[in-house]
């Protein structure tokens, strides 16, 4: 399985890990790509452990959450 950390800039200024096989992250491509492009924010990973996207989060020096696919 493998983990991504999505660096959002617009919405709370959070980073949010999320699986790749979830349908928001499609590993690491998102679902919003073609519509908003790279203005609200980042894909990084992917990570082959949680605790890895997790450390991540932490370098993004953001709130880290975890999405609903976690």
């Amino acid at each position: 399985m493998k983990y991504y950390v999505y660096e959002n800039w617009r919405a709370e200024s959070k980073a949010v890990i999320h699986r790749g096989s979830c349908g928001n992250c499609q590993e690491g491509k998102g679902c919003h790509k073609t519509v908003r492009g790279d203005s609200n924010g980042r894909w990084w990973g992917p990570y082959a452990t949680y605790q890895e996207a997790k450390e991540k989060g932490v370098s993004l020096m953001r709130p880290i959450k975890d999405h609903r696919c976690i």
